[in-house]
């Protein structure tokens, strides 16, 4: 049993390491994405918060307001997309195989499509505590 604790702790202090060593990385990561036309140019951070918006070209000048709105638009969600892409590519070595993660960030999980493997999910968490070989307890019953 001590084994089992050792090892789970062993695991939980080295996913504890994984997790700092990515949050660091994502602090200083951030995407930047072209508009197609070059007019405009978005930055943001591994959160998707715009830091920068340039303009390389002077292209912006003679688009319609419309025009030039909708282009930021498009722009900073593709940048943001992008930013979302890269953080969940991060983490997804952490994370049980087969976890939407976009869809859960985003909100798109869509039960209708089926629900999430919530058991196998839990028991990729625990399979360091619990090894397959290992007889699972029944729970718990007290007096009241």
């Amino acid at each position: 049993m001590s084994n089992q604790v050792e090892q789970a702790l062993a695991e939980l202090e080295r996913q504890k390491a994984a997790i700092d060593e990515i949050q660091g990385d994502l602090h200083t990561a951030y995407s930047t994405v072209t508009a197609k036309n070059r007019a405009v140019a978005v930055t943001v951070d591994s959160r998707g918060t715009v830091t920068a918006i340039k303009f390389p070209t002077s292209a912006y000048r003679s688009m319609a307001g419309p025009e030039l709105g909708e282009l930021l638009v498009d722009t900073i969600g593709s940048a943001r997309d992008e930013a979302l892409a890269r953080t969940v590519a991060a983490f997804e070595s952490l994370l049980p195989a087969g976890l939407p993660m976009i869809d859960l960030l985003t909100g798109e999980a869509d039960p209708e499509r089926g629900p999430l493997p919530m058991d196998r999910l839990l028991a990729e968490v625990f399979r360091v505590a619990e090894p397959d070989d290992a007889p699972v307890p029944p729970p718990a019953t007290g007096a009241r």
